[in-house]
């Protein structure tokens, strides 16, 4: 299980990590760009991942994936923290990270965000 406030602190590690306010809701954006949404719930965000990940996500962990229709055409993907490990969660943050982050940026701290 994995807490909104550790979910802050594992994104906000990654390479120029900002916080900013989506919404209402705090995200963490990279050069502008949105990589992860904390959900009002409590228990969910938003993660970004390619169509093909999240597909694989999604049936592989019904029970932690999951994508509501208007979502349907859009590479993000809701996690549930509540029944997420922390390993696993900073590993999706670093992937959606690199979703989002330029080539340039991604390949300078590649070793870094490998660990």
């Amino acid at each position: 299980m994995v807490t909104n406030d550790e979910l802050r602190q594992l994104a906000l590690e990654l390479p120029e990590a900002e916080e900013h306010p989506h919404w209402d809701k705090p995200s963490y954006r990279v050069r502008g760009k949105i990589f992860a949404v904390e959900q009002p719930d409590g228990a969910t965000a938003l993660l970004k991942m390619s169509l093909e990940e999240r597909e694989a996500q999604v049936t592989l962990a019904p029970d932690i994936f999951s994508v509501p229709e208007k979502y349907a055409t859009l590479a993000y993907v809701f996690v549930r923290l509540d029944r997420i490990d922390r390993d696993e969660l900073r590993s999706l943050l670093a992937a959606a990270w690199r979703e989002v982050a330029p080539k340039t940026l991604v390949k300078r701290y590649s070793n870094e965000l490998l660990r």
